[in-house]
């Protein structure tokens, strides 16, 4: 509690309007001291022998009425200190080791009812140094009404899923209004651009406007090259923040006092929102943290300004505030690619061609993609758009080719529908069927395998089995060669029987392979021999 020391001359000086005729409460307004403490020094006058109509005080009359209010300790101090000195452990110990903020403190003995003024609660903490110790600080000049606004992360802690049991850790992107101390708490699980852009929609959606200056954390999706003096904020932030009009202010790296006024809100956040309370999800803490910033925060008065913040900010910054359209921003995507020998690039696994005449093969380009188009840019100028295509997915442009190349991959497609007719004519329909369509050249490789099939196999296989597929519609090379290997495996496993090879140029009778005594034979033998072999 404050304590005002009363000077010599204010004590005459209120005895001489008493002696005039004042009242208590004229005396009070005029002096700028309370009724009870002016009623507290007539009623000493009046047993010092002073009355209204009296002479002036003596000197010492006046010393007397002077004693009355030195400055010193007070018995209210000392009943502060008896009150205390029991919870002294349970003091340090929230303060040392759990580390809670002197508010907080002050609740928590509050509610186990010890009832103290936190000035009291301060100096009794300060006189045993179980306060943190404080840098000396400037205080920075205040600005107007939506003229600035300050971000932070701050960690809140460890959330338990109700429905999975995940453990996650909780961040909170904290956003103050330098202005009227209004703030509001996004909690998220990282700090991606993505996540940091939504969590800044949800605060302008809070506010109903955005200021003109945010001054921001050193975070890697926002700021790409950290500098004093010329921070580099990265593509896809310093695109938002032109879409939205503010001016992105980066503090410099591991100096809070740039951005006070968030500091001291990080641990406000965590020690009188998060802590103690249960959540069941991160959509769970999302909506406590709203209603949190509107009956907590905004209505409590605020240390520093002595106003409440949510007052402040309806009455006189609201209206300051730049114009928010209320319009989802589409986030984009910026990337550095290479342009490939196939004159195509790959981004989010899809390949997008780029136009030869400005970015033949191992070109640099910046692609910024978003959930329409992609646009291709060298050096800062735009050089091709392409719709924005899902994972595995291809955007070809056949202007894009030079046109040697252009007219290969048209009519290279027709040089093999010929050599597929040369090998049969089911051969030759069934390249037709595969290689149709707006884009044949995409399927040159199988008509390239359709080919060589011919080769391994014969064409008359390859053709009967062509004429199979087609009649089922089945244009597909891998199992049009599955349907080869299995004829091959049915004619080998044919069963054996009877030879229908004719027979071969040195076949002999039965006799050529008798074996007997070496003698010239008769000329009657040989002639009943004969006779013999000729019979049936």
């Amino acid at each position: 509690m404050a304590f005002k020391e009363v000077s010599r001359v204010e004590v005459r000086e209120i005895v001489r309007r008493w002696q005039a005729g004042s009242s208590v409460r004229a005396l009070a307004r005029s002096t700028g001291l309370s009724r009870n403490t002016v009623r507290k020094y007539i009623e000493v006058a009046g047993r010092c022998g002073l009355t209204r109509d009296g002479p002036a005080p003596n000197d010492a009359q006046l010393t007397e009425l002077v004693q009355l209010n030195m400055a010193g300790p007070r018995r209210i101090e000392r009943s502060t200190e008896e009150m205390l000195e029991p919870w002294a452990t349970q003091i340090r110990e929230w303060l040392k080791h759990d580390r809670l903020l002197l508010t907080r403190v002050h609740e928590l003995l509050r509610q186990r009812g010890c009832t103290v003024s936190y000035t009291s609660l301060h100096r009794y903490s300060a006189r045993r140094q179980w306060l943190r110790s404080r840098r000396s600080t400037v205080r920075m000049a205040d600005t107007g009404p939506g003229e600035v606004a300050e971000m932070d992360f701050g960690r809140l802690g460890l959330l338990v899923d109700a429905e999975s049991g995940t453990r996650r850790m909780v961040w909170a992107l904290i956003v103050v209004l330098s202005y009227s101390r209004h703030s509001f708490v996004w909690p998220l699980l990282r700090q991606q651009i993505g996540d940091v852009i939504e969590g800044l929609e949800a605060a302008w959606a809070f506010f109903g406007g955005m200021p003109r200056y945010l001054v921001l954390d050193n975070f890697p999706a926002s700021v790409a090259g950290p500098d004093a003096l010329n921070p580099r904020l990265t593509r896809a932030f310093l695109e938002y923040s032109q879409h939205r009009g503010f001016i992105a202010d980066p503090a410099r790296v591991r100096r809070p006092q740039d951005k006070p006024k968030v500091e001291n809100g990080v641990h406000y956040v965590r020690e009188r929102f998060y802590k103690g309370s249960h959540f069941r999800s991160l959509s769970d803490v999302r909506l406590g943290a709203r209603a949190w910033c509107l009956q907590v925060a905004g209505t409590r008065v605020h240390g520093t300004t002595r106003r409440l913040p949510l007052v402040v900010f309806s009455e006189e910054e609201r209206g300051a505030l730049l114009p928010w359209d209320g319009e989802p921003y589409d986030i984009p995507d910026w990337r550095d690619v290479t342009v490939h020998p196939d004159h195509h690039i790959a981004y989010r696994y899809a390949l997008y061609s780029a136009p030869h005449h400005s970015c033949p093969p191992g070109t640099k380009l910046e692609v910024r993609g978003d959930a329409k188009l992609v646009r291709l840019y060298h050096r800062g100028l735009l050089v091709k758009t392409h719709p924005r295509q899902p994972r595995g997915g291809r955007s070809t442009d056949q202007e894009d080719y030079p046109k040697d190349l252009s007219t290969y991959t048209l009519r290279c497609p027709e040089r093999l529908k010929q050599q597929g007719a040369e090998l049969g004519e089911a051969v030759g329909a069934y390249a037709d069927r595969l290689l149709s369509g707006p884009l044949p050249w995409a399927k040159v490789r199988q008509a390239q395998k359709l080919l060589r099939l011919g080769e391994r196999y014969t064409p008359s296989r390859l053709d009967a089995a062509c004429r199979k597929a087609l009649a089922v519609d089945l244009i597909d090379v891998r199992r049009l060669e599955r349907i080869l290997i299995e004829v091959l495996e049915a004619e080998s496993s044919a069963p054996e029987g009877i030879s229908h090879a004719p027979p071969g140029r040195y076949a002999r009778p039965g006799s050529a392979f008798a074996h007997g005594v070496a003698t010239k034979p008769s000329r009657e033998l040989t002639a009943a021999g004969s006779e013999r072999t000729a019979t049936p």
